[in-house]
């Protein structure tokens, strides 16, 4: 049997009904018996097609998926950038401004400490968005971690010389 533009419209629509796809309804969109709606089905491999067709839209729809996770990373990455540079300018301005001595609404010692809060916020929030540690306990462990990983490293070279040698 050579598959007609009929067959293929019947396949179409037998897809299209996703979970609720069956040779009867089928039958009754086209005016054709079940019977041969299942003769269709079995001769042009319908299910085998079905099976297919949705593997090949899971790709594609991943495919989409991953380009839109992909710009959306890179739109956010862009306004990060933006939002640093505007951090920099701001904490520049400030620099030199304390440096000139000419820092605004200072008046007495508590709006100096605000200033310098202000300052150590700034500070900390352009070290986290760069994804540095804002701790110093953060710094203690990373130093540490990789004091441990020198060792490790000297005490592993330390065989491999050996057995080098023998």
């Amino acid at each position: 049997m050579i598959e007609t533009l009929r067959h293929k419209e019947a396949f179409e629509y037998y897809y299209s009904l996703g979970d609720k796809r069956s040779c009867h309804k089928v039958g009754i969109k086209f005016a054709i018996s079940r019977q041969s709606i299942e003769k269709w089905a079995k001769n042009f491999n319908w299910k085998e097609r079905v099976g297919l067709r949705d593997i090949d839209n899971g790709k594609k729809l991943e495919a989409k998926t991953d380009k839109t996770i992909v710009n959306s990373k890179a739109d956010y990455r862009a306004e990060i950038k933006t939002q640093l540079g505007i951090l920099k300018a701001i904490l520049n301005k400030v620099i030199q401004d304390f440096k000139k001595n000419e820092i605004l609404d200072v008046e007495n010692v508590k709006d100096l400490e605000k200033v310098i809060n202000s300052y150590e916020k700034l500070c900390k929030l352009d070290l986290l968005m760069m994804g540095e540690s804002t701790e110093r306990g953060e710094l203690k462990i990373l130093d540490a971690k990789q004091k441990l990983i020198s060792k490790i490293n000297r005490i592993t070279s330390r065989g491999t010389e050996s057995e080098d040698t023998e």
